[in-house]
């Protein structure tokens, strides 16, 4: 048995024979092939032939085996690389004892790290020859990631404007091992001494797959130096006194806050005199860093009204001449400045043997030079101004006798004078005396003899007998339609002559309405003492009852009964204007 590169060399063998000197020796091999080509037996035979064909053979088996691993060149040294740097496999050779062609085979196996980056990896070279002995070599290289990614440049720090800051910019990165790097941005903000103020620090960090990491950052310092704008006011404005200057609301806006405080200060410049005047109102607007701006709206105010009245009264009256009120007592405001001066004049105008007007004025200035006039006319009317009055007396019994003056309505002027109309002979200045006179209606009359306002008031009386005294006549009814209800206690209630003769006028009714249809008072057994008109409210309407009412001229209506000489009651009715002053 051989190595297949031992095998023997076959060898030479003689052979003698008995006749023949010379025989000839023959070599024969006869190979038989095993399970590969370095694997057979080899048989050798010599066989000896005379000359006479006798043959003499021997043989020889060699089995030839292959056992022999091929051999491999020098695998290189195991190795610790980058993972970008990991070395390319080297292609080692190998040589046989039997195979001239032994085939060399290349496997390499990876077994991962705690990365993607990081392995090793075991590469082994076999040479294997015809005959299937090998031979194996190995090299074992770690690879490793230690190289960070790098990172694109990024901005350089700036100083922004806290309405201008920089969008952040897209970073880029690279890696030596890593295709999918992860960029991640961060920003920090540092609060400054407002909130508009502050930093920001922007970093970028690109991460590989085994965690190697790069930063880079940039810081934005971030300002707020810019004043809030305030919205356009009104230009400069001119109103009259005593409007108050109404300002508009300003309104303000910041390029960075939210919140802008809006303050305020009225500055009052004076003007010539008291109610002109100009008001400047400058706003401030600040926001939250302390930005300041101002803006300012100037209102001028001037006094070109004149004075008012607060007192109300007519400007017109219609009145007869015995009834003229008297002159109201006007208040003066002004709701600027003061009342400097107020001058009063009466004038007598279109007059006439019937009638003539009043022309009452009243010229008011306040401190500013403005001047207000106030008229009030008073029609007078002097004809028909015959007052009728009807009485009786008795010729006998006790009293024939009776004071005419007692007779007359109340209010009646003393200075008048009493005349005997049918010369009768029975008055003596104001007393009559009906003894002598015969039944039968006399006149007698007290003339009033006012240049202004000549009036009579006419007495009918009726002489009667057998009545066993004196009857006194009813009283005419007569309306006082102005009185002054001002505390003074002169003519502080609204009289009606007689009316409180309840045997001549048993009932009646008294309503009064202001100037707007409004009833004021009403009452029935109007007695010009428990139920009396004193200017104060006490009718159906919204004015409180205890309210005094104001000076004005207002409408009166009398409803009443009389009583004719048969003892019928008759209805009767008065109504006109009422003039109330204080």
């Amino acid at each position: 048995t051989a190595e297949c590169a031992t095998v023997p060399a076959a060898v030479t063998l003689t052979a003698t024979d008995n006749c023949d000197a010379t025989p000839v020796v023959t070599f024969n091999e006869v190979k038989t092939n095993g399970n590969c080509a370095s694997n057979y037996t080899l048989t050798r035979t010599w066989t000896a032939t005379d000359v006479c064909g006798n043959t003499a053979s021997k043989s020889q088996l060699i089995t030839v085996k292959d056992k022999t691993a091929p051999v491999l060149s020098e695998a290189p040294a195991n190795a610790t690389a980058e993972c970008a740097a990991v070395p390319a496999a080297a292609t080692l050779s190998a040589t046989d004892n039997c195979d001239a062609t032994p085939v060399v085979t290349f496997n390499e196996v990876k077994t991962n790290g705690n990365c993607a980056s990081s392995y090793t990896l075991t590469r082994t070279w076999t040479a294997t020859d015809v005959c299937g002995n090998t031979a194996s070599k190995s090299q074992l290289i770690t690879v490793q990631d230690k190289t960070a990614p790098v990172l694109s440049e990024a901005p350089t720090d700036v100083t922004a404007e806290c309405a201008v800051i920089p969008a952040a910019v897209t970073l880029t990165a690279t890696d030596n091992c890593d295709a999918n790097l992860v960029v991640t941005f961060n920003e920090v903000k540092t609060n400054g001494n407002c909130a508009s103020n502050y930093t920001l620090t922007r970093t970028w960090t690109a991460t590989d797959v085994c965690g190697n990491t790069a930063s880079k950052s940039q810081v934005i310092t971030v300002q707020d130096t810019t004043a809030p704008v305030i919205a356009a006011l009104p230009s400069v404005a001119a109103i009259s006194c005593p409007a108050i200057p109404a300002f508009a609301i300003a309104t303000a806006t910041d390029n960075c806050s939210s919140v802008v405080i809006l303050t305020f200060a009225d500055v009052t410049t004076n003007g010539q005199c008291a109610g002109s005047y100009s008001v400047t109102r400058t706003w401030t607007a600040t926001d939250t860093c302390g930005n300041t701006s101002k803006a300012s709206q100037t209102i001028n105010v001037q006094d070109t009204a004149g004075p008012t009245t607060s007192t109300v009264f007519s400007p017109t009256i219609n009145v007869s001449c015995d009834v003229i009120p008297v002159k109201p007592e006007l208040v003066f405001i002004d709701n600027c400045s003061g009342v400097s001066s107020t001058k009063f004049t009466e004038n007598i105008i279109n007059n006439t043997a019937n009638s003539y007007s009043i022309v009452r004025k009243w010229s008011v200035d306040d401190t500013c030079g403005n001047t207000s006039e106030f008229t009030q006319i008073v029609n007078v009317n002097v004809t028909n101004n015959i007052v009728a009055i009807v009485s009786s007396i008795c010729n006998d019994g006790e009293i024939t006798t009776a004071n005419l003056n007692d007779l007359l309505p109340i209010d009646t002027p003393a200075n008048g004078t009493w005349a005997d109309v049918n010369n009768t002979g029975a008055l003596q200045g104001n007393i009559i005396n009906a003894s002598s006179l015969a039944v039968g209606d006399y006149i007698f009359e007290y003339k009033i003899n006012d240049g202004t306002c000549p009036r009579i008031i006419r007495i009918t009386m009726t002489v009667t007998t057998d009545c066993g005294g004196i009857v006194l006549p009813c009283g005419t009814i007569l309306v006082h339609n102005a009185f002054s209800p001002n505390g003074d206690e002169i003519n502080e209630n609204f009289l009606i002559d007689n009316i409180d003769d309840t045997n001549c006028y048993p009932n009646n009714t008294v309503e009064i309405y202001n100037r707007w249809g409004v009833l004021v008072y009403e009452t029935s057994g109007y007695n010009n003492t428990s139920k009396v008109f004193k200017g104060i409210a006490e009718g159906r309407t919204t004015i409180s009852q205890s309210s005094g009412l104001p000076t004005g001229t207002y409408f009166y209506i009398l409803n009443y009964t009389s009583v004719d000489g048969l003892g019928n009651n008759i209805t009767n009715k008065k109504d006109g204007f009422l003039y109330l002053t204080k």
